[in-house]
This record gives structure tokens, C-alpha cells and sequence, in this order.
């Protein structure tokens, strides 16, 4: 018993050493701030370490870990939202003053986080791996657990509600 702690610390260290600049990109993305993403990094693991004899190996163990990582920030990000919007509106001043938006109305980068808002956490899910992530509808469909028409829908409500937000953003 006391051979598999070493090991499993070894092994969780391992998965840190490899994953976690990926995890940290992922949650300081969808975060929007640093030190919330070192934190949500940190509790990504943890979350890891508790199910890792629970993964299936339906998807490579990256994709996994991604997912758990998205799943994990779109909560922080629903039990905060105020505080997230303060973040995200602190970053898109961040990038204005850098010239990061030049030609870009800061306005609808806002509209992109009210659009996440505005969406249940499994349309947010899809929205970000297909634009975000770049996946394909049928990758998403597998890592997800749901049927391609299921996957379309998602991203057609999407689609839609942020054609209002932007119709409504532009009056």
C-alpha cells in the first residue's frame, strides 16, 4: 500500500509536468486572469487525480484533461459571473491599451462573454471547443458524448443568440 502513494504522486507529477501549461492556457483563456488560472489550474489536478482511475480512455488522455479543465472554468465562471465580467472587461482594456483590438470594437468583445452568459454551460462547452479549440462537430460529438445533430443544434442556439446580443449591441 504504501509502494502505490510514490507512485501515484509520481505519476500525478508527471501529468502536471506535461499537461499543466496546457491546462493553465485553457483556464488563464476562459479565465481571463492569471492568478484565477494558477488556481484553477491547481484544482483541475486535483479533480484529475480523483478520477483518473475513472477514465474510460474514450478520448486521448489530453482531451480528457482539456475537458475537464473547460468544465471546470465555465463553473467558476457561472457561480461568478460578476466578478468573471469585471475580469473580462479588465482584459479587453488590457488589450486595447496594448493595440491588440486595434480596428476591433471593444464593445463586441464584450458581447462575446454576454453571449457565453446568455447559453447553458453544455452550449458553452460546444461553442468554445468548435471556435476556440478549432475541433471538428463529429470530435466535439465524441468528447462530449453526443449525437453530431445534437452538436449542430448547440452551435446553430449559439449562433443565434449571439446575433441578438450583437443585433441588440449595435443600437
Amino acid at each position: 500500500m504504501s509502494d502505490s502513494k510514490p507512485s501515484r504522486r509520481a505519476e500525478i507529477a508527471e501529468l502536471y509536468t506535461q499537461y499543466g501549461p496546457i491546462v493553465f492556457t485553457r483556464c488563464r483563456y476562459l479565465l481571463r486572469d492569471d492568478e484565477a488560472a494558477r488556481d484553477a489550474t491547481q484544482e483541475v489536478f486535483v479533480k484529475v487525480m480523483r478520477s483518473l482511475d475513472g477514465f474510460r480512455q474514450d478520448s486521448a488522455l489530453s482531451t480528457w484533461i482539456v475537458r475537464i479543465a473547460t468544465n471546470h472554468c465555465l463553473n467558476v465562471i457561472a457561480s461568478n459571473k460578476a466578478k468573471w465580467r469585471e475580469r473580462f472587461q479588465r482584459y479587453v482594456q488590457h488589450m486595447d491599451e496594448g493595440g491588440l483590438l486595434a480596428g476591433v470594437d471593444p464593445e463586441k468583445a464584450r458581447l462575446v462573454q454576454q453571449v457565453l452568459e446568455k447559453v447553458d454551460r453544455e452550449t458553452q462547452a460546444v461553442a468554445v471547443h468548435y471556435y476556440v479549440d478549432e475541433m471538428t462537430q463529429d470530435e466535439i460529438a465524441r468528447l462530449m458524448s453526443r449525437s453530431l445533430p445534437t452538436i449542430r443544434k448547440r452551435l446553430e442556439k449559439f449562433k443565434r443568440v449571439a446575433k441578438k446580443e450583437l443585433a441588440h449591441g449595435q443600437r
